[in-house]
């Protein structure tokens, strides 16, 4: 089983199918030095489901390297990941850096290099398409290999380096659009795990509000707020565009505005608006009967489509009778499957 003390908030938000899932995978990948490529959409946890299979894979330490290529200008990426560029010459006869026409190259990966930084542990690369095809091309060489040496004339040793990319759901375009060699893509993907959004589970947001929530205190050293029903009906209805990151933010906020023990609807609505064209954005600029009235149609909204468009489950959530809440619904101008949509928090 994995130690929960490796997985952060992870273990608390297990409930959903595809979280079980997820944490299956992790513990099959943890098994196993491949490649892995981590799908999902920004916000859904792929950096720390990272760590956690780094974590399992090595109990007792060992290096953990992240490395979000847009941060390196291309001209300073190969230096900064092998510690020197290749012989040019070598490197356009098709033998590449340390390599003949009869033996194939060995990559020289220098002391003080990220790679030999990672050695024994895990890479993780972020935007690879960033990448420089020169440099994209002695990482699948190294990664295809597991050979290196530490100089060019020096004698080969294995490189046992975890390679780990975290990609978006279309990565594949980015590989079909020759951004990313397609050798370096299946090095990266012999393992895969596709992290769910929080809108496809659901089942999860409440504990995981809580979790943040928790958090949040601690960190400010205050009395733990709970929140209102109401507060986590709306929470668990909204389809958090910005997945787990986004209401971590939007929680973390609302407890520094909280003056008292608990998180109300209140609270809620004097702090943020739910546009259903925009998202989560600062309430100011209205009334506070224009703001009530707002908040009514969006809470009805996000209630009903927390019940997928069900009527009589969504009027028993807001407690009203079935044909008030049909009333409402006309008077609003609100279909039965309407859905707020999410930005960032205030």
């Amino acid at each position: 089983m994995i130690p929960h003390d490796t997985l952060g908030p992870l273990e608390l938000v297990s409930e959903s199918p595809a979280m079980r899932e997820v944490l299956s995978q992790i513990e099959e990948a943890a098994a196993s030095p491949a490649g892995l490529l981590l799908t999902g959409e920004p916000g859904t946890g792929r950096g720390l489901v990272a760590r956690a299979i780094h974590a399992c894979a090595h109990e007792g330490g060992a290096p953990f390297v992240a490395l979000d290529c847009r941060a390196l200008l291309p001209a300073e990426a190969e230096r900064a990941l092998f510690g020197r560029p290749a012989n040019e010459s070598a490197a356009t006869n098709g033998v590449g850096y340390g390599g003949t026409r009869s033996a194939p190259r060995v990559e020289v990966v220098h002391p003080g290099s990220l790679l030999d930084a990672a050695r024994g542990g895990t890479i993780v690369f972020r935007n690879l398409d960033e990448l420089p095809v020169r440099v994209q091309a002695r990482l699948a060489t190294l990664f295809r290999d597991r050979e290196f040496r530490t100089r060019l004339n020096g004698g080969a040793q294995l490189f046992s380096v975890r390679p780990v990319a975290i990609v978006e759901p279309a990565f594949h375009a980015v590989v079909d659009e020759g951004r990313v060699r397609p050798d370096l893509y299946r090095r990266f993907a012999e393992l895969q795990i596709q992290l769910p959004a929080l809108r496809e589970r659901r089942e999860d947001i409440p504990a995981l509000a809580q979790f943040f929530v928790s958090r949040a205190c601690r960190a400010l050293a205050v009395e733990e707020k709970v929140m209102e029903v109401s507060v986590q009906t709306v929470l668990a209805a909204l389809p958090w565009h910005g997945n787990v990151r986004e209401m971590k933010d939007v929680l973390e906020s609302l407890v520094q505005v909280t003056p008292d023990g608990t998180i109300s609807l209140r609270t809620l609505l004097d702090h943020i608006t739910l546009d259903a064209a925009g998202g989560l954005h600062p309430a100011l600029g209205a009334s506070l009967r224009e703001a009530r009235q707002r908040f009514e149609r969006e809470y009805i909204a996000a209630v009903v489509a927390q019940h997928h468009g069900r009527i009589p489950d969504a009027a028993k959530s807001l407690g009203i009778q079935r044909t008030n809440l049909y009333r409402k619904l006309r008077a609003l101008r609100l279909s039965h499957t309407e859905e707020p949509v999410v930005r960032g928090g205030a």
